[in-house]
């Protein structure tokens, strides 16, 4: 059997799925983006082998942990196709710099690795500061390699679906950090803010372009101005030395599980019965 505590990496989802809003609102966007990334990575690969250690308790648990790691290959497939999919794509939109500029009457903007696509309809929305922030902020996309983030977190969340709250907190986390490089490089925080505001009107009701991971959503708009608005985030060790304890323990724990589980198939093949 057991020990409760060996449970631990199947709750710790739970408990980071709470805390993924507060560390996305109340840290630093690119420390926030980073941390939500290690932790649903780390969880999904302990909560994996916790279930790998348990799939001799009861059939259940080998029935999760097929379904998750089914879902983690089908996903990650998916993201390594639609990479494929952008590569083309990129090669065949007009231009060779890494800005490549689409004629389009929608305002549209997005960054996808290696160049950032923006459209005719978007350049004529916005004056000649706010194509600075703009440009600003889809390179602080490309430069960040956000799409990398969200890859990782996206097939964590397939792996472990109690981790999908940390896929959309990352989205929000990735857009913040975008905002922030901008607001640093017109050294303007008051018209960054304006200026996704203004975004934000110009895609209207539909979503931003979708090519591939890398494309960009708009994000929630109003909390990405009001944080603007606001001094940049502090540090927030406290936060993060939290968030990384619980990963410790976790890890720690599933260690203990699989080590136990080696030691029972080494004496099993032995023939000399292992206590648990």
């Amino acid at each position: 059997m057991v020990d409760v505590d060996g449970y631990l990496p199947l709750v710790s989802p739970m408990v980071a799925a709470l805390a993924a809003r507060p560390l996305a609102e109340h840290l630093p966007p690119r420390t926030a983006s980073w941390l939500l990334t290690v932790l649903a990575a780390g969880l999904a690969l302990c909560s994996m082998g916790t279930l790998l250690a348990l799939a001799g308790e009861g059939p259940a648990f080998a029935a999760l942990l097929g379904l998750g790691l089914a879902g983690a290959g089908y996903t990650a497939a998916g993201q390594v196709r639609a990479l494929r999919a952008t590569a083309r794509e990129v090669r065949e939109l007009p231009g060779g710099g890494t800005i490549a500029v689409v004629a389009d009457d929608r305002a549209d903007a997005y960054a996808v690795p290696g160049r950032v696509v923006v459209s005719t309809g978007m350049l004529a929305a916005l004056d000649p500061a706010g194509r600075r922030v703009l440009f600003a902020h889809e390179f602080a996309h490309l430069t960040g390699r956000h799409h990398v983030f969200r890859a990782v977190v996206r097939v964590a969340a397939a792996a472990n679906p109690l981790l999908w709250p940390l896929e959309g907190a990352l989205w929000y986390t990735t857009e913040r950090w975008a905002d922030e490089r901008a607001a640093a490089a017109v050294g303007d925080r008051v018209m960054t803010a304006r200026v996704i505001g203004a975004m934000a009107l110009a895609y209207g009701p539909r979503a931003a372009g979708r090519m591939g991971i890398g494309a960009a959503r708009p994000g929630p708009v109003p909390r990405r101005v009001a944080a603007l608005l606001r001094p940049p985030p502090r540090r927030g060790l406290g936060l993060v030395a939290a968030a990384l304890a619980l990963l410790l323990c976790t890890a720690y724990t599933s260690d203990d599980l699989l080590g136990d589980l080696v030691a029972h198939a080494r004496g099993a093949s032995a023939g000399t019965p292992v206590e648990r």
